[in-house]
């Protein structure tokens, strides 16, 4: 097995932690899960934007042997020129932030375990506790029907505190019965620990196959606003207004996802998100198509 990726001499490990930071201590932590729980990889793309802007470091790295199967996740494996370079397992890695004029922040994004979640969840809250966190906010992102130009955010909570403060961040509140995601675990055991624990979901198009900029650049203003940090977002409003141009010629000639979207608009109320999108708009497929018409003509 090769070493994770940023290990050196010297290096704390704790159990199947290893740790590149001595001491760790923070007050609040972001966490994502990347997989099931993040449609569009939308919360992956914002803790991208988040790496790029605030003073980010790595700070540990968690192999999840023991709760994943290869049913749902896999090793991923380099090869060069027929030998096997590097071995990646499935990892939760965290990174430590120290913004200026504000206390260190944790980031933490990995795949979502497939197994074993009650020990996983406690042995998550152990580590984020042993460095001292009380409050976590958990990132997540459903495919549900809504419309492209729509943006909406939703919270769960443990109580009326936490509902103030997510109905303060602009999120709505949500009525959801079905398949659950990790976050709703780690919320529980949280409460146990007199831990604070907010959950956040954003409500990706189901009928969308590429990135969604405007819904970025929202949970980038929420996560300020919780932070009390400022992160600029015009760069993501001006690729969004490409690609929602984009978007817009490719509904206008594809009848079948003209349908999928009256469908939507004549649908009183949502009973919950949904997970796998039927109809989707492969909007690098439709470029790329577009582009050799546009050869064709000159």
């Amino acid at each position: 097995m090769q070493p994770l990726p940023g290990r050196k001499a010297g290096v704390i490990s704790v159990m199947d932690i290893q740790t590149f930071v001595d001491p760790i201590r923070i007050r609040r932590a972001v966490l994502g899960f990347s997989g099931w729980p993040d449609a569009g990889k939308t919360i992956q793309h914002a803790f991208g934007e988040l790496s790029s802007v605030l003073q980010c470091r790595p700070a540990a790295a968690w192999d999840l042997d023991g709760y994943w199967h290869t049913e749902s996740s896999r090793p991923l494996v380099s090869v060069h020129h027929g030998r096997i370079k590097s071995l990646d397992w499935p990892t939760y890695r965290f990174s430590l932030c120290t913004p200026r004029q504000s206390e260190p922040i944790l980031l933490g994004m990995g795949p979502e375990p497939s197994i074993h979640w009650r020990p996983f969840a406690r042995k998550f809250l152990k580590i984020l506790e042993g460095w001292g966190c009380r409050e976590i906010l958990l990132l997540g992102s459903v495919y549900d029907d809504i419309f492209h130009d729509e943006v909406l955010l939703t919270g769960v909570v443990q109580d009326a505190e936490g509902y103030n403060l997510v109905r303060d961040l602009g999120c709505s509140q949500i009525e959801y019965s079905g398949p659950g995601a990790i976050h709703a675990v780690i919320m529980e055991m949280a409460a146990d620990l007199q831990m604070k624990a907010y959950s956040i979901w954003s409500h990706f198009p189901s009928y969308l196959n590429a990135s969604h900029e405007l819904l970025i650049a929202r949970i980038l203003r929420m996560m300020g606003d919780f932070l009390k940090l400022e992160f600029k977002t015009d760069h993501l409003l001006r690729s969004w207004k490409k690609r929602e141009k984009e978007i817009e010629e490719l509904i206008e000639n594809d009848e079948e996802v003209r349908q999928v979207l009256d469908s939507i608009r004549q649908a009183d109320t949502l009973e919950a998100p949904v997970h796998t999108p039927a109809t989707v708009i492969q909007l690098d497929e439709f470029i790329r198509r577009r582009q050799e018409r546009l050869l064709k003509k000159e």
